[in-house]
């Protein structure tokens, strides 16, 4: 009897060991993998507006990108480390740590990071708010003191919550604020949006969130700190 899935990710990249069907199923839906594709072949570098705004943010030191296809910003940040889950990146890009669990972040590096950044990780996809904080808490253990942590996310992506109930705003703005009393990460900035799907020519627009490329939940902390200030000139 063949096994039941309930989505994509159950199903092992490994399964087939083909290092083509498992780069295809990696590069699905990373669009910064494509650019990256097409910087190597230029010489000006492209970048994402949202990772324009992160980049000119960043503090002096190390910089963690986790889960989010980092590579391709590899030419403008600086004594950057990038940590993906997908074994299939280390045949393409040797220098990435490849982890299987959170929790090897610190294990391997330990407190060292000046800033942390996950942008719209694929791994966090279908959970729930509290798993989204038992990711957050090893994301925590690699930061040194002061260290930046630019988070976002899809709201799309987050289950078990009452969309047709609950105030939108408040729910994942509530969320960033707690993590200042669970794990000493103080919120200086947020950028939380939602479609409002106006009609066009007597059709609503179909798109289901504003940025589903970076996530339309963004926000800035700092660990046991919060006297950082974000140069917001840098994002619209």
């Amino acid at each position: 009897m063949q096994k039941l899935i309930e989505k994509f990710e159950d199903y092992a990249i490994n399964s087939h060991h083909n290092p083509k069907t498992d780069y295809i199923r990696y590069r699905i839906g990373r669009l910064k993998h494509d650019l990256w594709l097409r910087n190597r072949k230029r010489h000006t570098v492209e970048i994402e507006p949202y990772d324009n705004f992160i980049v000119k943010n960043l503090q002096p030191g190390k910089t963690c990108v986790f889960g989010s296809a980092g590579y391709y910003l590899e030419d403008i940040v600086p004594d950057l480390t990038v940590i993906e889950q997908w074994p299939i990146v280390k045949k393409f890009y040797p220098p990435a740590q490849i982890v299987s669990d959170r929790a090897e972040v610190h294990a391997i590096n330990g407190a060292v990071f000046d800033n942390f950044v996950v942008i719209n990780n694929r791994g966090d996809l279908l959970c729930d708010i509290n798993s989204l904080d038992k990711h957050v808490e090893n994301y925590v253990k690699a930061m040194r003191s002061g260290c930046l942590f630019f988070y976002s996310f899809r709201d799309t992506q987050i289950v078990d919550w009452n969309r047709l109930t609950v105030d939108h705003y408040d729910y994942f703005l509530s969320w960033g604020q707690s993590l200042a009393d669970k794990f000493n990460l103080h919120m200086i900035w947020n950028d939380i949006r939602f479609a409002d799907k106006p009609k066009i020519n007597g059709q609503y627009d179909i798109m289901e969130n504003p940025d589903t490329t970076n996530g339309n939940i963004k926000f800035v902390f700092q660990y046991q700190n919060n006297q950082h200030i974000i140069n917001e000139s840098h994002w619209s």
